[in-house]
């Protein structure tokens, strides 16, 4: 890709923005004018030949496809300040040799983003301690009149299963070993660590609490299924702040009508990218109090939102870097 001139090209900033830090907004204007919209759904996209670059909401209920990049013809890059790119068609990208970028681009960065280990940490408390049945109790006008129904267990001296060791889980790993806790975990690309590995089998067959915090790819789409959910221990945790479509859906739903015994929290649901989550059986069982349910909002605080729109400025400033020197880009670079 050949150097052009930089004051030609425009950014789209479609992510939540009203609470990012003056130096960050300043940093996209000064490096490229940019626009700060915020777009969840495909029906608010406007058209724009002449956009160049698009910093795009991960949280959006739209895929990113071929028809959606059509509106887009100058687009020369794509970020995400997310680790997740399921909400982009990576081949269309490619296609159109849009480059592709995620917080992976910016390993610094991302490291110093500790909101999703934090929400997933406090989603297996909850269901340990059950504190959404307390507050509930609590708005229903009753005290201890049905202590049974709040009576929870402790993590110290529990057996906490992590699916996948990278930087959540290790997060992870060091909470619940500070409350007393015994770690196992599985990943087949991690083997150093102060922590037992295990075979998934005997980590959801052994555990007390099993908590999915893997990266979506090809090898971990549907990797959690009936075989595994049902081995899962009387009265176990699941915990899932992963994405969506690592569980089986169908086999999630089937195990939970046959196990209420097992306390489960979600923060993701399958076909989000497409809107397909709003109708998920899932919803269903957490209208009925039996699981929870929140709405993909591990990564949603202010500071791990400012770092990630820090770390999208970082790979702008990369890319307009590499472009104007003539430097070839990788497309589809870390996803």
């Amino acid at each position: 890709m050949s150097g052009t001139d930089i004051s030609s090209k425009r950014c789209l900033f479609s992510a939540p923005h009203d609470f990012l830090p003056e130096e960050v907004v300043t940093g996209f204007q000064d490096l490229v004018p940019t626009e700060f919209k915020e777009v969840s759904r495909r029906e608010d996209l406007e058209a724009d030949a002449g956009l160049t670059f698009w910093v795009v909401d991960p949280g959006q209920n739209f895929l990113v496809d071929d028809e959606v990049l059509g509106l887009f013809p100058s687009l020369e890059a794509v970020i995400t300040p997310s680790t997740g790119t399921n909400h982009l068609h990576l081949d269309a990208c490619q296609k159109r040799g849009i480059a592709v970028y995620s917080l992976l681009d910016d390993r610094e960065g991302l490291n110093t983003i500790s909101a999703s280990a934090e929400f997933t940490f406090l989603l297996l408390l909850n269901t340990l301690r059950r504190l959404d049945v307390a507050m509930a109790e609590s708005s229903a006008g009753r005290w201890r009149e049905r202590e049974e129904v709040m009576r929870g267990r402790e993590l110290s001296g529990k057996r906490v299963g992590l699916v996948g060791m990278g930087r959540i889980g290790r997060r992870m790993a060091t909470y619940c070993s500070a409350f007393d806790a015994e770690i196992v975990y599985y990943d087949p690309y991690v083997d150093k660590s102060p922590w037992k590995k295990m075979s998934l089998e005997a980590l959801f067959k052994s555990s007390d609490a099993v908590c999915v915090c893997c990266a979506l790819t090809r090898e971990t789409d549907g990797l959690i299924g009936f075989p595994l959910l049902s081995r899962l221990k009387e009265g176990a945790s699941l915990v899932n702040t992963s994405r969506g479509e690592v569980i089986i859906e169908t086999d999630l739903v089937t195990v939970l009508g046959e196990r209420p015994d097992i306390n489960v929290a979600l923060d993701v649901l399958p076909g989000e990218s497409q809107d397909l989550h709003r109708s998920s059986e899932l919803i269903e069982f957490h209208k009925r109090g039996q699981i929870v349910v929140t709405p993909h909002i591990a990564g949603a605080t202010q500071e791990s939102q400012s770092k990630a729109a820090r770390c999208a400025l970082s790979l702008l400033e990369r890319h307009v870097s590499e472009d104007s020197s003539g430097s070839s880009l990788e497309i589809g670079e870390g996803s």
